[in-house]
């Protein structure tokens, strides 16, 4: 038997949701049934009432938005996203690891105590580390 496929919903699916529940003029289950969703899905929902409504008051979601979630290091975000606003606009080549690496970098200017969260795929990529590795490697082979 195959899993469900996940779906995330936009904050404005959720809330017409929320309105129709309070309205109360259909049953939990008559609302699950009439949208496709799970009773589970409905009752997080319900729980999550109050974030939503915050999450629609708040300027920094749009109601296509489908996760509520913000950096934990708004600082950080912003100043890697002007680094990256630049960067696009001087038409460099970017990647992954090299958007995570002048993320580490910033984070240094910054004197964060630690990285807010891994790097994608482990360490960042450098030519140091590279050349470290490959040097392992063949080592490793003789």
């Amino acid at each position: 038997m195959s899993k469900r496929k996940h779906s995330a919903y936009t904050i404005d699916f959720k809330l017409q949701i929320l309105s129709e529940a309070e309205e109360k003029k259909l049953t939990k289950t008559e609302i699950c049934k009439k949208h496709s969703i799970p009773n589970s899905t409905l009752s997080t929902i319900l729980k999550d009432t109050e974030k939503l409504q915050k999450a629609r008051d708040d300027s920094k979601f749009r109601p296509a938005t489908k996760e509520t979630k913000l950096c934990s290091h708004e600082r950080l975000e912003d100043a890697v996203f002007a680094w990256f606003r630049q960067a696009m606009a001087m038409n460099v080549p970017l990647s992954g690891l090299v958007v995570i690496g002048k993320a580490a970098e910033i984070v240094q200017l910054m004197n964060f105590k630690c990285y807010p969260y891994p790097p994608l795929g482990g360490e960042v990529q450098t030519e140091e580390n590279k050349t470290n590795k490959k040097a392992k490697q063949s080592t490793m082979n003789k």
